[in-house]
């Protein structure tokens, strides 16, 4: 190839442009990432049509210089550039990319995802595979983050993935499942139960302070005995507790983070019940002479543990409260009802937190005071999500009408 800056017959030929040994055309450049491309045609004119299409897309935004870009590549850009995110969040993208976004769109070329081929794809998984809404809404997120890069970048003009939820949910429904909070005399007879003697009394503090205080589970499983202040009757929530590795050879592995927002640091205040069931486990662990040496990150001295001292499985914990729920609703069953219920609900520790925050708006508690217990940067969240409203609530406040 001929290094001259003019083509035979004394053609000017542009930056970038050459012309080859069998008399054909090339026009050559190095994109944004670094990669080299060219294009070729048999003559000039034609060469130039195909850069002024080049031109053309670049001005539309559209895969400008990078008409071969994959999903793939611009995955790899999206991780070096990330920041912000915590590790396990991190793994957490990682692991809903390599699963479900990579098998399906990874080889793809940017230039041909449409609305329409990614609202089919996520129909398919919930369909077909049986994925519900809030999968697809995570499924959504990461996916949308990385094309969001390839749109700053000029490579998108727009982002295929904006709306597909919004159709997902008109189409099928929407099968998010519901968090109900616990009724009156649900929580009532959930406390009664824990407090006979039995394997699952020991949960009856833990299961106390979340229905009272709407704390995490991994901000209750992280909490310390220096976090909590009984002369004012304060918890200080300053860590919450993660699973930095979930190898079957190793084992959990557990990390202690400083909470995910701003707003999860915070100060919650005690109320009797609280204290009365701290005081509880603390005397628990002085009597069984609980080892409190195990530690993670250097830190040990875990208000909750399992009988070894180390920290609470929160996969566990639930476990627990599924067969808790079961054993109470055998138990309503054999009688025919207890507190008028026919039924016990299937136990989860968000359950609890959604109750507390139930409980507080049914009390009549200001709801910025309640988010910022919670630990919500936005009000908006707790009220859209943690605020159900029981029947009588209901049938209490539209009387007021009259």
């Amino acid at each position: 190839m001929t290094n001259s800056r003019f083509a035979k017959g004394r053609l000017k030929l542009k930056k970038g442009e050459y012309q080859r040994t069998n008399n054909t055309f090339e026009y050559k450049w190095v994109d944004h990432l670094g990669h080299r491309h060219s294009i070729y045609a048999k003559s000039l004119d034609e060469l130039r049509e195909k850069e002024n299409e080049l031109l053309k897309i670049s001005l539309d935004g559209n895969n400008s210089s990078t008409p071969n870009i994959t999903v793939n590549t611009y995955y790899e850009i999206w991780k070096k550039i990330k920041s912000g995110v915590r590790d396990t969040t991190f793994r957490s993208y990682d692991s809903i990319y390599k699963k479900h976004i990579k098998p399906e769109f990874g080889n793809a070329k940017l230039k041909v995802l449409t609305y329409s081929g990614i609202v089919m794809f996520y129909k398919d998984l919930v369909e077909r595979r049986g994925l519900c809404v809030s999968t697809i809404v995570g499924i959504n997120a990461v996916f949308s983050m990385i094309l969001d890069v390839a749109i700053r970048d000029g490579v998108l003009k727009t982002n295929p993935c904006h709306g597909t939820v919004k159709n997902i949910k008109r189409s099928t429904g929407d099968n998010t499942t519901k968090v109900n909070a616990l009724t009156k005399e649900e929580q009532e007879l959930l406390e009664e139960y824990l407090q006979r003697p039995g394997p699952y009394g020991r949960l009856f503090p833990l299961v106390t302070v979340m229905l009272y205080t709407g704390m995490r589970i991994g901000e209750i499983c992280a909490l310390r005995w220096e976090d909590i202040d009984f002369y004012r009757a304060e918890i200080h929530v300053n860590h919450t507790l993660v699973v930095a590795d979930r190898s079957k050879r190793n084992g959990h592995r557990y990390a202690l983070n400083p909470p995910k927002t701003k707003t999860g640091k915070r100060t919650i205040p005690m109320c009797y019940t609280v204290k009365h069931a701290l005081l509880l486990e603390k005397q628990f662990q002085d009597e069984f002479v609980i080892n409190r040496g195990f530690s993670i990150n250097g830190y040990s001295d875990f208000v909750f543990t399992d009988k070894d001292g180390k920290v609470l499985n929160y996969l566990c914990l639930n476990y627990s409260l599924a067969t808790i729920s079961k054993e109470i609703d055998d138990e309503i069953k054999r009688q025919g009802s207890i507190k008028g219920l026919t039924s016990f609900p299937r136990l989860h520790s968000h359950m609890l937190r959604h109750s507390f925050a139930t409980k507080m708006r049914e009390a009549g508690v200001d709801i910025k005071a309640t988010a910022d217990i919670m630990g919500h940067k936005k009000v908006d969240m707790t009220l859209n999500t943690y605020t159900d409203t029981s029947r009588e609530f209901r049938m209490k406040e539209i009387s007021l009408l009259g």
